[in-house]
């Protein structure tokens, strides 16, 4: 709509309209004089810092005028693939598990497993769900309709296996290959990133993504074989904007390598889909997938192709790192946001990964929230009902913009680098996502970012040590008896059939999977942002005897209580006993307190003012104790801090310290961690 239409139709004709020059000032008067660009811009951590308001005339700089385009086959604009991860350890519970998800609203299935084996062992393990042979996969997949249940594949290098076993399948039931809908995440990016090394020589992993390619655009249209793994630089701390800058890297390397081993683009095009973890940053990840169909659509327009007709197939997975051990309930909130963001945004297909699956295996009850979520998205909220929901708005269009250009900028970065690859392979990846997880563990540690639970608020009832299980099954691969493949095949994925279809076992075409190089490159590796404080955590747990800190309150009431709540929340996120008072009368009642209760941790809290009087009395009487606790300052007034120290204070805490290396130093000098 024009401005001209919309002053026209407008209903509000008696307000007169304010310019954003009025609004500046207005800004301006109430920062007293602060420029509002510089004071109010969100510092998001992610890449970007958008203003705090935008207005109609920033739309006018951007070259969109409709919805950004999804594809879609079902007559709901907006409607998007329910998929339900199986957690199961054994094929036949997990072919009732996926069976009941089909039953109770999911739309798909998704199937994780990793082949492990390493350098100069004959064959490895697999972790995840057990698919050793051709009558596992059947077994897996009996009673479940190939034609009418996508299916996807978390499988990673193991992935040609996998469609070898897909198409094996298709053939022993007979049915046509064309309406079975798949995707594999074979990504040997990650693999590099992760490992440290290539899992074949680099000529033959490209003559595998070819294969892969050329075998499902000829066998399997509607078969996605090659991942983009935007999840896995997510999960490792990288930036919205790296996340997207490498994911785009990838699938450019892949359309490179697709077409120059003559699969024609077009075919290539639909051999690729993303997947995205989503986190708990609202509007950047709403603006993140929205981002990257703009991304796609500059890459592939490049090759001369409709990027109408060929939209990204995306898929969003709520994050890992983010989700707590403790106060796990919390985790389904976090979750309700993060599907919100993807169904808002448009993605292809969505899993909300249950509440618990990183600490134990998945229950009945954990499992049916995260299905459920999404059904209520669709089915109450109508989230499916409406194309790019998102679209007009003046914050979501700029964030998308500013995201865009940003991860556009790091994608140039790696071409001119000669691909992803090569970016690896110099350390430049590693380089840009170890910086942005130092960055991301600084904030945590000082509680710039919370963790309900974990880094503030944290329930002292609660105890999590007996509660982590087994979160993936391993198991030895397992040979076949003496069997001889007979193949001609050059395929790799006609070769695995050939092999599957012949009795062979994982073990016996591992050697096809894996051949290790030598070279060793920098590694990145996922993990959890409140791991660390949960390690310090469950160390106390499990140490003897529980730390026992004393508060002391001293002095003005509102100082000695605020203090207070301040030590109770920062020593309980250690899972101290924390005994707080209302407050004492004087210092001979609070050295008394010591003596009957005998703390491991004395915590004065009062206010600098009195601070002046209150340490040299409590740190001369604590001085003389047969068995004296640490002495701990609630605060840091920096003038008397040196003079407290000499006093006999042992440890200041306050706003903005270090928390985590705080409380470290804690568990070391208690001895409930070793230094």
């Amino acid at each position: 709509m024009s401005n001209a239409d919309y002053k026209k139709d407008s209903l509000f004709e008696e307000f007169p309209p304010i310019s954003t020059e009025e609004w500046e000032e207005v800004i301006k008067q109430d920062l007293k004089g602060a420029d509002y660009k510089k004071k109010l811009r969100w510092k998001t951590g992610e890449g970007v810092e958008p203003l705090p308001f935008y207005r109609r005339e920033n739309l006018s700089d951007l070259d969109r005028t409709t919805p950004i385009p999804k594809s879609y086959e079902d007559t709901e604009a907006n409607s998007w693939e329910m998929r339900e991860p199986i957690f199961e350890h054994s094929i036949p519970k997990a072919n009732e598990a996926a069976i009941n998800a089909l039953d109770r609203g999911a739309d798909a299935l998704q199937f994780q497993l990793t082949v492990r084996r390493t350098e100069g062992m004959l064959d490895g393990d697999i972790q995840g769900l057990p698919i050793q042979s051709q009558s596992d996969f059947s077994s897996l997949l009996e009673g479940i309709s190939l034609e009418g249940t996508p299916l996807h594949f978390d499988t990673g290098l193991a992935s040609p296996a996998l469609l070898a076993m897909l198409w094996d399948e298709i053939q022993r039931q007979n049915i046509d290959s064309k309406k079975v809908q798949a995707t594999f995440g074979y990504d040997p990016f990650i693999y590099l990133l992760k490992h440290g090394h290539y899992s074949k020589n680099k000529e033959h992993i490209e003559r595998d993504i070819s294969d892969l390619g050329q075998f499902a655009a000829k066998n399997l249209p509607s078969v996605r074989p090659i991942g983009v793994d935007g999840r896995f630089y997510h999960n490792s701390g990288a930036t919205i904007v790296q996340e997207l800058g490498y994911a785009m890297a990838s699938a450019s390397e892949y359309l490179a390598i697709l077409t120059d081993n003559n699969l024609d683009i077009a075919n290539a095009v639909p051999s690729l889909f993303f997947s995205f973890s989503i986190g708990s940053n609202y509007f950047l990840e709403i603006a993140k997938f929205r981002a990257a169909r703009l991304l796609w659509k500059n890459l592939i327009e490049a090759y001369g192709i409709d990027s109408k007709k060929n939209a990204a197939y995306l898929h969003g997975e709520t994050s890992r790192w983010n989700k707590t051990l403790y106060d796990p309930y919390t985790n389904m909130l976090r979750t309700s946001t993060e599907s919100m963001s993807g169904a808002i945004a448009g993605c292809d297909s969505l899993t909300v990964l249950p509440f618990d699956e990183h600490f134990r295996q998945p229950n009945a009850f954990s499992q049916r929230i995260a299905r459920n979520q999404q059904l209520i998205l669709s089915e109450e909220a109508y989230f499916n009902k409406v194309e790019d929901p998102a679209a007009g708005s003046y914050y979501l269009e700029n964030l998308t913009e500013e995201i865009a250009e940003k991860a556009w900028n790091i994608f140039q970065d790696v071409e001119s680098e000669g691909g992803l690859f090569k970016a690896i392979e110099n350390g430049t990846v590693q380089s840009a996502i170890q910086k942005s997880q130092e960055q991301r563990n600084q904030t945590i540690a000082k509680r710039g970012r919370t963790f309900v639970g974990t880094n503030q608020y944290t329930n002292a009832d609660e105890n999590m040590s007996d509660d982590i299980g087994e979160t993936n099954q391993t198991v030895a691969l397992r040979e076949s008896d003496e069997i001889s493949i007979e193949s001609n095949a050059q395929s790799l994925v006609k070769y695995l059939s050939d092999a599957f279809s012949q009795g062979a076992t994982m073990a016996d075409i591992t050697e096809r999977l894996f051949d290790f190089q030598r070279q060793q490159y920098r590694t990145v590796a996922p993990y959890r942002g409140p791991q660390a404080f949960e390690e310090l955590r469950l160390a106390t747990e499990k140490h003897q005897n529980t730390p026992k800190v004393l508060n002391l309150p001293l002095g003005n009431k509102k100082w000695r209580k605020g203090r207070a709540t301040f030590s109770a929340n920062f020593f309980g996120c250690a899972g101290y006993d924390i005994e707080d008072p209302i407050g004492y009368a004087n210092v001979e009642e609070a050295i008394d307190a010591i003596k009957d209760q005998q703390p491991d941790i004395a915590v004065i809290c009062s206010s600098d003012k009195e601070y002046k009087d209150l340490v040299p009395a409590i740190a001369d009487a604590v001085s003389n104790l047969d068995n004296p606790p640490i002495l701990v300052l609630a605060g840091y007034p920096e003038e008397d801090v040196e003079t407290y120290k000499e006093a006999g204070v042992d440890e200041f805490i306050y706003s903005k310290c270090n928390v985590l290396n705080t409380l470290t130093r804690f568990q070391k000098k208690l001895n409930v961690i070793k230094n």
